[in-house]
């Protein structure tokens, strides 16, 4: 229960990081280097973050499924 509140209470700032990657780096087939930006980025945010970066991925990845479902993300370039 202690990880799933600790990872709950970072989705907002994990949401934002997301955003402010893919607005700076929109171009698709890019995936796997996004998300290593943003893990790089969010290891920096948050202490102790790679020990539950497994957990976390799979929230990154519903998010951006999300966003990518809803059009939230531009996909030219």
């Amino acid at each position: 229960m202690k990880t799933f509140l600790a990872i709950l209470a970072i989705i907002p700032g994990l949401i934002e990081v997301i955003t402010s990657v893919e607005k700076a780096f929109p171009q698709t087939g890019k995936g796997a280097e996004k998300l290593a930006l943003i893990k790089s980025i969010m290891a920096e945010l948050y202490a102790g973050i790679t020990e539950q970066w497994g957990t976390i991925e799979k929230v990154v990845n519903a998010i951006v499924a999300f966003a990518n479902k809803i059009g939230a993300f531009s996909t030219n370039k």
